[in-house]
């Protein structure tokens, strides 16, 4: 009665799982199609005597063997897929195929039920082994690792019942295995793990989901860094230490709107995407950078001094006066200003910084622009850090 209740209840629990991981793949998650594909072979794979009931045992067997087989292929490379690990697509696929023909010949020539248990066993161990081991180094959340743990402990499962089966006097008669403690057992750890596995999964692909939409909202689309909300929410995970040490750069593209005006908006927004993308490559790592709209950059820099955050932006300046915009179409020097603010105690937020560092690029603007300035600093004091607007060079345009 126990076997029985087991036979409708795994390929259910599979099969439920599996149409879960099919509707979450419209989504973008990009492992969820292939578990999908996993729990979907194997609820199959489980339900094979009840689908194929009028079929000899033999065919039933072949039947089943083949979806266990190409349902922990799908394991695998879900797994492979979630860590973004090389797949080895072919190699894993031919090992799948000789297998099966090994299979066939234990159940269709040697007739024996023991061979084919051991040989569908051994293959599903490796199947997922061979994934775990490539995956392993590459788990980094917490969700991972507790996925690797659940595959460890099927890899483990198996291997112990594979021991349990070698030792024991089975038989080569399938009812006698179907009424057998081992059979039982199967089914059992089948269920469980089955469940564990599918929870765990789902678990990570719906955080792939809720991450990707995440970034989506926090993300501007044409520069690929923070917008205003992802600012935000950077601010507030500051750590409560942020008021120790820490700098707010602002900077503005230059009469932008000319830009546009003589160039079009498309070009307009390679501008924006290039300063964007000078932003990203000279500035160090662990601060936020953010694009608050149009042509306006933020850049909050925890544990730096105002004199680096002055060096930095003045790196900004005189990198984006020097670049060549011909393969953009035209030959024109594209320049901004900058203005640098220093994060105080008193400050109830980084904003209270950004406020005072835009007051420094106003300033900047009133100054001439494509130029540096820094807060508590006058031309006489830092002449390194305020930088006079650069004379035009022959044959060019300069933007002020």
């Amino acid at each position: 009665m126990e076997t029985d209740n087991f036979a409708y209840l795994l390929p259910f629990i599979m099969l439920a799982f599996g149409c879960s991981f099919m509707i979450i793949g419209r989504w973008r998650a990009q492992p969820a199609l292939s578990w999908g594909w996993a729990f979907l072979l194997v609820s199959l794979a489980f339900a094979t005597p009840i689908i194929f009931s009028r079929l000899p045992f033999p065919y039933q067997a072949a039947i089943s063997n083949v979806l266990f087989l190409a349902g922990f292929y799908f394991y695998g490379e879900a797994l492979l897929r979630r860590f973004e690990a090389k797949r080895y697509g072919a190699l894993r696929a031919g090992f799948a195929v000789a297998v099966f023909a090994a299979i066939s010949y234990a159940i269709f020539v040697e007739h024996s039920l023991r061979a084919e248990l051991l040989l569908s066993d051994i293959a599903c161990i490796l199947l997922l082994a061979f994934p775990l081991v490539v995956s392993a180094p590459k788990a980094r959340l917490m969700i991972d690792k507790a996925l690797l743990v659940v595959i460890g402990l099927i890899v483990l499962e198996t291997l112990t019942r594979l021991a349990i089966f070698l030792i024991t006097d089975a038989t080569d008669s399938f009812e006698d295995f179907l009424a057998s403690d081992y059979a039982f057992l199967m089914q059992v750890t089948a269920s469980v793990l089955g469940l564990v596995l599918g929870l765990t999964a789902l678990a990570g692909v719906a955080l792939d989901v809720i991450l990707y939409y995440r970034d989506a909202a926090e993300k501007d689309p044409l520069t690929s860094l923070l917008n205003r909300r992802g600012f935000e929410r950077v601010i507030a995970n500051l750590d409560a230490d942020w008021r120790q040490s820490g700098a707010a750069i602002i900077c503005d593209i230059d009469h932008f709107k000319r830009i546009n005006d003589t160039y079009g908006h498309a070009t307009g927004d390679r501008v924006i995407a290039g300063l964007a993308e000078l932003l990203s490559r000279h500035l160090p790592a662990g601060v936020s950078i953010a694009r608050f709209g149009g042509e306006e950059f933020v850049v909050l820099l925890p544990e730096h001094s105002l004199a680096e955050a002055g060096a930095l932006a003045n790196l900004l300046r005189l990198n984006l006066a020097a670049r060549d915009w011909s393969d953009l179409g035209f030959h024109r020097q594209i320049t901004a200003s900058f203005g640098v603010a220093a994060v105080a105690r008193g400050d109830h937020s980084p904003h209270d910084a950004i406020a005072r560092a835009d007051k420094q690029l106003y300033a900047a603007k009133v100054n001439g622009r494509n130029t540096v300035m820094v807060e508590g600093a006058s031309p006489a004091e830092a002449p390194a850090l305020h930088i006079v607007p650069q004379a035009r060079k022959s044959g060019e345009g300069a933007a002020k």
